[in-house]
C-alpha cells in the first residue's frame, strides 16, 4: 500500500479541465451539493462564507494561494474570534500564515493562555502541581490543524477554509463549545510553492474541449509536479532536519503554542478511501503510551462521524510511525497527540473508481472537514484530560531516570566546528536545551556510535552537552539516539513478507540519527555531567581570523572544517589559484592535514591579501600566513605534492525520469548551501548540448533502475558522453546513475554490479584483500637477496569458476530481498585519496539500495563498506545484506581517457543532512577537475 501520491504515473486518475468539469459533472455536483458541509448549521451575520470571498462554491475547484490568503485576511477582519499570524516565507517568497480561532474571551487573553500552557510544557516553570492543576482547570487546550504539505494533495486547504468559517461564524452549541474549550490553530497551506506549481500546470493544459483520454497530458502532472517545495524537497520528511524555511516556520509556531493535539491532513491513492490513526507497527519506542491511548479515543469518535454518512475508512493497514520526521509524527515527541488524515486523491476534479462510483473533489473536502470537526469536538470534550496528560508526560521527561539509563548526549566540536555549530543550531530551533562546558572534564561510561564497549574519556572545554532531564526528552532521543530497535514481533512479520514476496512492511528509512548523518564526534553516557556549563540561548556566530596577514610565501586553510569549503568556493569565485596538499605537513610549528588549501603569494594577484581578510571574515575560517616554503615535516610547500585545482564548471542532469528527491537534494546543495555556480541540463536536449562548457557532469539517481539511463542515452548520446569524459570531463554517477555507468552494457566504468560479476566474485574478494594488505606486509630479506620461488595456487580460482552461475544468480536475487532500507552503515575510507580529504578514516552512510558495487585495480576505491561484523551502525540490516554489502564499494574513482568516472553507490547528500558523506560528493565536484583529470583549456 502506498502512503502518498508521489508519482502520477503510478496512480492514473480521471482529470477534468477546470472550464468543463462543472458541465460534465453538474449532476454529480448537484447531488453532492445537497449535503451541506455542516448540516443544520447556524451562523453569525456579517461573517462572509468562503464562497462569498473567493467567488465560487468551495469544492468546485481548488483554491489558489492568493484566494486562500484573501479569505483568511477577510475572516480575520470581519470576525472577533479570529487572529491571523504571519509565520514565515517560502523559497519563492510566498508568505506563510496560520489562523488562531477561539472565543472572544480566549482571544482577549491569548498571551496569558500561551504563558499558562508553557508552564505545563515545562513543569519547571510552574510553582507547584497545584498551580499546574489550576491551569488545567481554567485554560483552553491548544489544537493545531495542518493541511496540504504536498502540493497535489489539494482537498486539505479547501477544507481548512470551511473549518475556519465554521469556527469563526458557527453559533451551534458544538461549535461554541470548541471555541470555549480550545484555541485552534489552522495552518491552511503547508507548501504554497508546490501547490501553486501543480495548479499552474493543470491550468496550462486546460482547453475548451473536454478530454477523457487518461493518457492525455490533461490527466497527468508534468515533472516534477507539485508534491515538493521549490527545491523539490518532501517537506513531510523535513521536520527535524529543518533544511527549509517552511519547516522552520511550522516548528517555531508549534513550540510557541505547545499544542495538545496536532492534525496533519494528506491525500493518498485515488482508488483508496480514507485513513486515520492509530497506526500499525513499527512504532518508535519514544512515542509515549499516553499518546497511543489517545489515538484510540480520537479514532473512535472520528469513525462515528464517518459512519453517520456511510463513508468508507480504515486505520492501521499501512501507516506506521517509525520515522520521527513526519508532520503527524514530530508532534508526538513534543507531547502532542499527532493524527494523520489520508483522503483518496482527486487532483481537484473527479475520479471514476473501479467500482463505478465517482469521487468528487467536493466530497474529498467534505471528508477532511468532517474529520477536523470530529477531532476538535473530541478534544473540546476532553480538554482537562488532555492538558493533564500533557503535563504528566512533561513531568516524567524532566525527572532523572533510573541508574544505568542514558542521561546525556555530548557533542565534541573540535574536528568540525562549523558542522557542530549547524547541528546545535537545528537542535535549538526545536526547543532542545543545549549547554556548553566551561572547562575540560572527564566522563565515565561514554559510548560513541562507533564503539559497543563503554570508555572513559576527557572531553574538552567547549563540548556541547544535552541533558535528557528536560521537557523534550522524547524528541532528543527520537532524533539523536544511535540505534533504536524494532520489536521482534515486527521483525518476524517483516521477514515473512519478504520471504513471501509481498514486499517490505517498512514505509520509511529505518535509521536517521542526526549525530550519525552529520558525522559528528558524539557520545552518550549514563553518568550525569558534573562540569560547570553555560546554557546556550542564542548560538553565537563562528568567527574567522587571519594569522600573519602579510606573509612572505602564502596562506594555508585547514580543509577539515565545513567552512573551509565556503572559503574554497569564494577563492574559486575570485579566480585565485588554489592548491591542495596531497600529504600532511608541518610548517612554522603548525601541523596541517592532507587536503589543506594553499595559496602562494607569487601565483596570486595583488588583491590576495585583501581577499583573504574578507574570506576569513565571511566564511568564518582561520587562515594561516606562512613566511617560508620549507616544511619541518612532510612535503615542502613549493613542491609537487600541492595539486593546483581547476575551476569546476558543474552541470546537473535532470528530466522526467530523474528522481526528483535526489535531484532536489543535489540542486539544494549546489545552489542554497554552497552557492556554487552550476547549470541544470534537460536530458531531452542532450543531443544539442555543447558539453565543452562543463568539466563536471552529475547523473542523479533515477525513478527506475539503470535501464532508465539506457533509455535516456541512445547510442549516439552515449558516444557523445564517452567522448566528453575522454577529453577531460569528470562524470559523477549517483545511485541508479552509478549503476548505469557500472552496467556491463554501458561500457564506461570498470566497476561492476555484483549481480553481473557472480562468476568472478573471488577475484574481487582477493583484490580487496590485497588492497587492505598493501604496505602492511613484512619484508623477507632472504627472498629479496637470495631468491625464493613463489608458486601460484590457482586451485581456489578453478573451484570458484566451476560454481553454477544460475545457482549464484538465484542466491544473489534472494539476498537482494533483504537490501538495506535506509540503514546507516559504516564506510572505511582511504585517507590518502583526495575524495576523502577532510572526512576522516570512517563515515556513516545512509543507504537504501539493492545495487552492490564491486571494484578492483585499476579502479580506486576511497570509500568501502566495512566488514560484516562492523557494517551496521543503525537501522535494520538483515544478515543476508551484511554478507552481500560487506567490503563492496561505496565511492569509486577511475581514469577514462583524460577524464574520470566517479561512482556513488548511494545518495551521499541524502535529504540534505548527510553531511559526512556529502563531503565526499563535494570533493568530487570541487576537487575533481584538478585532481583526477588532465587539465583542459576552459571554454
Amino acid at each position: 500500500m502506498i502512503r502518498k501520491i508521489c508519482d502520477r504515473t503510478t496512480w492514473i486518475v480521471f482529470w477534468m479541465t477546470w472550464s468543463a468539469q462543472i458541465m460534465i459533472f453538474q449532476g454529480v455536483y448537484a447531488q453532492e451539493g445537497k449535503t451541506p458541509f455542516y448540516p443544520n448549521g447556524k451562523y453569525a451575520r456579517g461573517i462572509p462564507t468562503p464562497d462569498e470571498v473567493i467567488g465560487f462554491s468551495l469544492g468546485e475547484r481548488p483554491v489558489r494561494y492568493d484566494e486562500t490568503i484573501r479569505y483568511l485576511k477577510t475572516l480575520a477582519e470581519k470576525s472577533p474570534r479570529v487572529r491571523l499570524v504571519e509565520s514565515g516565507e517560502t523559497h519563492e517568497k510566498r508568505k506563510l500564515y496560520y489562523l488562531l480561532v477561539s472565543s472572544e474571551g480566549n482571544l482577549a487573553r491569548l498571551d496569558a493562555i500561551q504563558e499558562s500552557i508553557s508552564k505545563l510544557a515545562d513543569p519547571r516553570k510552574a510553582k507547584s502541581d497545584d498551580e499546574a492543576q489550576k491551569i488545567i482547570d481554567t485554560t483552553p487546550a491548544v489544537v493545531w490543524m495542518m493541511y496540504s504539505i504536498h502540493g497535489p494533495e489539494l482537498s486539505g486547504t479547501d477544507a481548512s477554509l470551511q473549518l475556519a468559517y465554521q469556527l469563526a461564524a458557527g453559533t451551534d452549541p458544538a461549535t461554541e463549545n470548541i471555541r470555549r474549550e480550545l484555541v485552534v490553530g489552522i495552518d491552511p497551506m503547508e507548501n504554497p510553492d508546490g501547490r501553486e506549481r501543480f495548479l499552474s500546470q493543470m491550468q496550462q493544459w486546460t482547453g475548451l474541449v473536454p478530454n477523457s483520454d487518461l493518457q492525455g497530458i490533461q490527466h497527468t502532472s508534468v515533472w516534477p509536479g507539485g508534491r515538493t517545495n521549490h527545491y523539490l524537497f518532501d517537506l513531510n520528511r523535513d521536520w527535524f532536519i529543518l533544511a527549509h524555511p517552511e519547516s522552520r516556520a511550522r516548528v517555531e509556531a508549534l513550540l510557541q503554542w505547545n499544542p495538545q493535539v496536532v492534525v496533519d491532513a494528506h491525500e493518498m491513492g485515488a482508488y483508496d478511501t480514507y485513513l486515520f490513526h492509530p497506526p500499525r507497527e513499527p512504532i518508535n519506542p519514544n512515542v509515549h503510551q499516553t499518546i497511543q491511548k489517545w489515538w484510540r479515543t480520537f479514532s473512535a469518535d472520528q469513525a462515528r462521524a464517518f459512519d453517520q454518512y456511510g463513508w468508507s475508512y480504515y486505520t492501521r493497514e499501512w501507516n506506521e510511525e517509525w520515522y520521527p520526521g513526519y508532520g503527524s509524527s514530530w508532534p508526538f515527541y513534543i507531547g502532542a497527540v499527532g493524527i494523520l488524515y489520508e483522503q483518496a486523491y482527486t487532483a481537484g476534479s473527479s475520479v471514476k473508481r473501479p467500482d463505478g462510483t465517482v469521487l468528487t473533489f467536493r466530497e474529498a473536502v467534505h471528508h477532511h472537514f468532517v474529520s477536523s470537526m470530529a477531532n476538535l469536538t473530541t478534544a473540546a470534550g476532553n480538554r482537562r484530560a488532555l492538558l493533564s496528560d500533557f503535563y504528566k508526560m512533561k513531568k516524567e521527561s524532566i525527572s532523572l531516570r533510573k541508574k544505568g539509563s542514558v542521561q546525556a548526549y555530548y557533542i565534541d566540536p573540535a574536528k568540525n566546528p562549523a558542522r557542530a555549530h549547524r547541528l546545535v543550531e537545528r537542535l535549538l530551533m526545536q526547543g532542545i536545551e543545549v549547554e556548553v562546558a566551561e572547562k575540560d572534564f572527564r566522563v565515565k561510561n561514554l559510548r560513541s556510535y562507533w564503539d559497543v564497549k563503554p570508555l572513559t574519556k576527557t572531553l574538552s572545554k567547549g563540548t556541547y552537552i544535552i541533558r535528557l532531564a528536560q521537557p523534550l526528552r522524547p524528541l532528543i532521543n527520537a532524533i539523536l539516539e544511535f540505534d533504536p530497535r524494532m520489536s521482534t514481533a515486527f521483525l518476524q512479520t517483516e521477514r515473512e513478507y519478504l520471504e513471501k514476496d509481498k514486499g517490505t512492511r517498512l514505509y520509511e528509512v529505518s535509521a536517521w540519527s542526526m549525530l550519525q548523518a552529520y558525522n559528528i564526534d558524539a557520545y552518550v553516557s549514563a553518568e550525569i555531567p558534573s562540569v560547570k556549563t553555560t546554557k546556550i540561548g542564542q548560538l553565537p556566530e563562528l568567527s574567522g581570523e587571519v594569522i600573519n596577514p602579510e606573509p612572505a610565501f602564502g596562506f594555508i586553510v585547514d580543509y577539515r572544517d565545513d567552512h573551509a569549503v565556503d572559503a574554497l568556493l569564494k577563492l574559486i569565485e575570485l579566480e585565485h589559484k588554489v592548491r591542495i596538499a596531497k600529504k600532511p605537513f608541518q610548517v612554522q610549528g603548525q601541523s596541517f592535514p592532507r587536503g589543506s588549501l594553499l595559496l602562494r603569494v607569487n601565483e596570486s594577484p595583488a588583491s590576495l591579501f585583501d581577499d583573504i581578510q574578507e574570506i576569513a571574515k565571511s566564511a568564518h575560517v582561520r587562515i594561516y600566513g606562512v613566511n617560508t616554503a620549507l616544511s619541518q615535516q612532510g612535503p615542502d610547500l613549493g613542491g609537487g605534492e600541492f595539486q593546483l585545482l581547476t575551476t569546476p564548471r558543474i552541470a546537473l542532469l535532470t528530466g522526467p525520469a530523474i528522481n526528483m528527491y535526489n535531484f532536489g537534494a543535489l540542486w539544494y546543495l549546489l545552489d542554497y548551501e554552497l552557492k556554487c555556480r552550476h547549470s541544470i541540463l534537460n536530458y531531452n536536449y542532450f543531443d544539442d548540448l555543447d558539453l565543452r562548457k562543463y568539466n563536471v557532469l552529475v547523473l542523479p539517481t533515477t525513478r527506475g533502475g539503470p535501464e532508465t539511463y539506457h533509455k535516456i542515452f541512445g547510442e549516439k548520446d552515449l558516444k557523445k558522453l564517452k567522448e566528453w569524459v575522454t577529453n577531460g570531463g569528470t562524470l559523477i554517477g549517483i545511485g541508479n546513475g552509478a549503476a548505469f555507468l557500472a552496467d556491463s552494457a554501458t561500457g564506461i566504468s570498470q566497476v561492476k554490479l555484483r549481480r553481473q560479476a557472480l562468476k568472478v566474485l573471488h577475484r574481487y574478494e582477493e583484490a580487496v584483500q590485497r588492497e587492505e594488505n598493501a604496505g602492511k606486509g613484512t619484508i623477507d630479506s632472504l627472498a629479496i637477496w637470495e631468491g625464493k620461488t613463489i608458486t601460484k595456487d590457482d586451485k581456489k580460482e578453478k573451484q570458484a569458476e566451476k560454481k553454477d552461475v544460475k545457482e549464484l544468480s538465484d542466491q544473489d536475487e534472494q539476498q537482494r530481498l533483504y537490501m538495506p532500507r535506509g540503514a546507516i552503515l559504516r564506510l572505511d575510507l582511504n585517507e590518502e585519496h583526495w575524495l576523502s580529504f577532510g572526512v576522516g578514516q570512517k563515515v556513516p552512510a545512509i543507504v537504501y539500495t539493492s545495487y552492490a558495487f564491486l571494484s578492483k585495480k585499476p579502479v580506486q576505491t576511497p570509500a568501502r563498506f566495512s566488514e560484516a561484523s562492523q557494517l551496521r551502525l543503525s537501522g535494520l540490516l538483515w544478515p543476508e545484506a551484511r554478507t552481500r554489502w560487506e567490503k563492496s564499494a561505496y565511492a569509486t574513482r577511475e581514469a577514462y581517457g583524460k577524464g574520470q568516472v566517479i561512482l556513488f553507490a548511494g545518495e551521499p547528500n541524502f535529504r540534505s543532512y548527510s553531511y559526512g558523506t556529502a563531503r565526499i560528493l563535494i570533493n568530487s565536484l570541487l576537487l575533481g577537475p584538478g585532481f583526477g583529470t588532465e587539465q583542459v583549456v576552459s571554454w
